[in-house]
């Protein structure tokens, strides 16, 4: 199925300054064993990556392929740690999920609000809420 994806990432690092990231992207929707996977493609400074939101009811894991690789799993109250490749090194992502809303039960709707804070290594603390909204297209 086809879909209109619209993602909204808050950053709000240690000072308090918050910056704001926007993607809108055509995106693929598929259904298997009970979850539900979004994928799109983006570009971002000439380099190309695969995104796939794999949906579950209790968790959320985005996987990146491309110039960056990342697998960053989101379930409230659970700490993950990702390998976060770039083409200038690897790092190693902390996640605290501290809020995971899934609601998949729109027709042609699917909204998702991850808020976690997140540690890169000793290079920055932080936290991040993402806004998630797929729109399918009949």
């Amino acid at each position: 199925m086809n879909a209109k994806l619209d993602i909204t990432t808050r950053q709000y690092d240690e000072n308090g300054r918050i910056d704001t990231i926007k993607v809108t992207s055509e995106s693929e929707v598929y259904n298997k064993n009970g979850d539900v996977y979004v994928v799109y493609k983006e570009e971002e400074d000439g380099n190309k990556a695969t995104t796939t939101i794999k949906i579950s009811d209790d968790e959320v894991i985005i996987k990146k392929f491309g110039s960056t690789n990342s697998n960053m799993i989101f379930k409230k109250g659970n700490i993950t740690e990702t390998k976060y490749r770039t083409s200038h090194g690897l790092f190693i992502i902390e996640i605290n999920t501290k809020e995971l809303n899934i609601d998949k039960n729109q027709v042609n709707c699917i909204k998702l609000n991850i808020d976690y804070d997140i540690k890169i290594m000793d290079l920055f603390k932080g936290r991040n809420k993402i806004d998630i909204l797929v729109e399918i297209k009949e």
